[in-house]
Formats: C-alpha cells, sequence, structure tokens
C-alpha cells in the first residue's frame, strides 16, 4: 500500500477514535472499549471515503506491473 495512503488512513481513524463521543476507551480490558452508535457511523463514513482510493491505487499498481512486465518481456 501506498504510505501516503495508509497514513492518511491511519490518522483519519485515530482522530475518530481519540474522540470520545464516538468511542470509549477503557484501561481495564479491550472488552470494556467500544464504538458509539455515532462513532460506528463515522467510520464506515471514513472507510467508505477512503475504500475508492484504495482500490484505485491497487488498480494502478497493477497496470504498471503489467506493463512492466510487458517490457521486460519485449527487452529480451
Amino acid at each position: 500500500m501506498n504510505p501516503i495512503l495508509h497514513k492518511q488512513i491511519y490518522a483519519g481513524l485515530f482522530e475518530i477514535i481519540k474522540d470520545n463521543r464516538y468511542y470509549q476507551y477503557s484501561s481495564f480490558g479491550d472488552q470494556y472499549c467500544k464504538f458509539s452508535d455515532e462513532g460506528t457511523k463515522e467510520v464506515m463514513n471514513w472507510i467508505n471515503i477512503m475504500a475508492p482510493k484504495m482500490i484505485e491505487l491497487e488498480n494502478q499498481m497493477l497496470d504498471k506491473r503489467a506493463k512492466d512486465l510487458v517490457v521486460k518481456e519485449l527487452k529480451k
């Protein structure tokens, strides 16, 4: 994955979980940590924003890899 896109995804999700309206963290254990209903909606909204960018990047990388393989074969 592209490091910039990876950082954007991480940063966006981290901003959501830092907000107590969206995520309740407990130091007593993972079973006590949870997203609020609004937090779940925010996470899904963020994923819906980022998913097309992730697919586009993957498609670009696959296209470049395919072109590189063709060029490599043609040079033989």
